[in-house]
């Protein structure tokens, strides 16, 4: 449940008189209003309901009242809400409100899309190589191009057969990496240049997929 305010558009909660009331004679202790309320208002005493926290009450709000089977629940007449709005000015206050609720809305919306944009954008991408993986010294060479852009290569992992057969004999080593983003930026730029770098050294790409 979210907090509660003190206050209705500006005017002290406990100065408007707006709560439930329960007939005691009526209420079958049913327990709708206890379960539906999500304000706390209510709770069940000796099988029956009993305002407990009247000022939690939202203003204008009637559903307890609505939803009783028996009609065990009055609230004031609408009225009394509508003469607090005139000698409040109420409308005009409410008028910074709306301002500052559409604001908000509206920045929510641009966080949205922007959050969206960049779910859509490819920021993640894992590479399989096979080659001369160490004689082409392609860590030193990757570095070098991650080091140009906002991006880094994590859970680098080379198997070889070993290390006298991988320079001796010419045998070829495989890799496994994952190209990221710093700031969840587009890779794609950077995906090329380490495509062309694995091309010019004769390193074979088996798999590299993008991951937004």
């Amino acid at each position: 449940m979210s907090k509660i305010s003190n206050e209705w558009h500006g005017i002290p909660r406990k100065e408007i008189p707006w709560y439930s009331t329960v007939d005691k004679e009526k209420c079958i202790g049913c327990g709708l209003c206890f379960v539906t309320c999500g304000r706390n208002v209510y709770v069940m005493k000796g099988k029956k309901a009993e305002v407990a926290n009247p000022y939690n009450c939202l203003v204008g709000c009637t559903t307890c009242a609505t939803i009783c089977p028996v009609n065990a629940i009055s609230f004031p007449d609408k009225e009394l809400i509508q003469k607090i709005e005139r000698e409040h000015a109420i409308l005009r206050y409410v008028q910074e409100e709306k301002k500052k609720k559409g604001a908000k809305i509206e920045l929510e919306k641009v966080r949205a899309e922007a959050e969206k944009i960049v779910s859509s954008s490819p920021h993640m991408a894992e590479f399989t190589i096979t080659g001369h993986i160490l004689e082409k010294e392609i860590p030193k060479k990757l570095l070098n191009i991650i080091s140009q852009c906002k991006c880094d290569i994590v859970n680098f992992k080379l198997e070889t057969p070993s290390l006298k057969v991988c320079f001796d004999e010419q045998a070829p080593s495989a890799a496994r990496f994952t190209l990221v983003s710093q700031d969840y930026a587009d890779i794609t730029n950077c995906m090329e240049k380490i495509d062309k770098l694995l091309e010019e050294n004769n390193i074979v790409v088996v798999e590299h997929k993008k991951i937004s």
